[in-house]
């Protein structure tokens, strides 16, 4: 069974107001709302799975009415001028893309937007004292940011937002069906948003609605 697919088809219009009908994601979108209009410089996302953290990324970009400017670290440019926008989304803050470069250029960030009373928005899979950060001062400095996380959601809040991603595409699921997912597939709700795309895909394709002989075609 492959699981890992992570170049989910992820609905442009998707909203952290849409997310906020789902109790386990509350707390994040409540703090990611409030970051972007408080008075405080960084705020820190904490989210281990690859798509998930990118659903809650997208999701925070499409409800701001300016674009901020997006770093990611893996692309390795390092430009101090992006900070002079008020708001800066900073991506992929994990092990993988962390070097003597990086973190300098994360240290010299964090100082100048102090300085310039701007805002940055740290996306990150693991907390930071997980993250092995060689320079001391920018772990200290990280340090001083509370993270936000997701905490773990039940089976029926899955549902609820498995159910709520194919009704956004257009299709509809019995319990059943749904039953017959949560028995036979991953919980994990990477899998399961990924496995909503997979639908669209293969409903659109075959012109069915969703079934159990759909779903096997799948997992």
């Amino acid at each position: 069974m492959s699981q890992k697919v992570l170049n989910i088809s992820l609905p442009k219009e998707r909203s952290l107001d849409q997310l906020k009908n789902f109790a386990f994601l509350k707390k994040i979108v409540s703090e990611i709302e409030l970051f972007f209009s408080n008075k405080e410089n960084f705020l820190l996302v904490c989210i281990k799975e690859d798509l998930v953290r990118n659903y809650i990324f997208q999701s925070s970009l499409n409800s701001l009415n300016s674009k901020p400017i997006i770093i990611d670290l893996k692309d390795k440019v390092f430009n101090l001028d992006n900070f002079k926008n008020p708001l800066v989304f900073i991506k992929n803050l994990s092990n993988e893309y962390l070097s003597n470069e990086s973190e300098s250029f994360l240290f010299n960030a964090f100082n100048y937007c102090l300085n310039k009373n701007s805002k940055i928005m740290f996306i990150s899979n693991d907390f930071i004292k997980n993250l092995n950060i060689k320079l001391p001062d920018l772990e200290s400095r990280l340090n001083t940011v509370l993270p936000v996380d997701i905490p773990n959601a039940t089976d029926q809040e899955k549902m609820n937002l498995i159910n709520f991603e194919l009704q956004q595409r257009g299709l509809v699921i019995k319990d059943k069906e749904m039953k017959y997912i949560f028995n036979y597939h991953s919980r994990d709700l990477t899998s399961l948003l990924n496995l909503a795309d997979k639908l669209d895909e293969i409903s659109y394709k075959e012109k069915k609605s969703i079934s159990i002989n759909l779903i096997k075609k799948i997992i």
